[in-house]
């Protein structure tokens, strides 16, 4: 059996706020206030309990690694994930997303926005890509939009120089 687990697994939501607060060395109000943030989504159960998935803790380690090491504050981790290009990730016409609050809103990420469109049709936030990506991958998102640019420049190539490769030189005769 290899060492990686089903999606299922790693994304259901089984751990309580407690067993997450304590995995990651964070009181319980530290969580909850990252939930209030905007940062980190809850499943909540019938009865409001709130409960966490192993993705989740990876989350909120990302989260810290952000806030301690790189001296973000949560407006700037907001700011970063709301970059995330959600209208070009998600199967969005172009009537969809000059109607969306998250193409026009540029200082939040979709997640934390009220009324957009792709939630009524099913798409839970939580188990959404752009949430996942944008809250687990947030150092990747600038290598995600300089992608996205090279695709649409046909010179791209040759005008960005790629780690690890010099570019040549052309001779010249003295």
């Amino acid at each position: 059996m290899s060492g990686t687990q089903p999606h299922d697994e790693i994304d259901d939501p089984v751990i309580s706020i407690g067993v997450l607060a304590q995995k990651v060395g964070l009181s319980v109000s530290a969580v909850r206030k990252y939930e209030s943030e905007g940062l980190l989504i809850a499943h909540r159960t019938g009865s409001g309990h709130r409960l966490f998935s192993r993705e989740d803790i990876d989350r909120v380690r990302n989260i810290q690694h952000l806030v301690q090491d790189l001296g973000l504050n949560f407006e700037g981790i907001r700011r970063m994930q709301a970059i995330l290009p959600c209208w070009d990730l998600l199967p969005c016409s172009p009537q969809t997303r000059q109607r969306c609050p998250a193409y026009r809103e540029s200082n939040r990420p979709c997640w934390t926005i009220k009324g957009v469109d792709c939630a009524p049709q099913g798409n839970e936030c939580r188990r959404c890509q752009v949430y996942r990506l944008g809250s687990l991958c947030t150092q990747g998102i600038k290598h995600l939009l300089q992608r996205r640019s090279d695709t649409e420049s046909p010179d791209a190539d040759a005008a960005v120089e790629k780690p690890g490769r010099r570019k040549s030189r052309p001779n010249v005769e003295s």
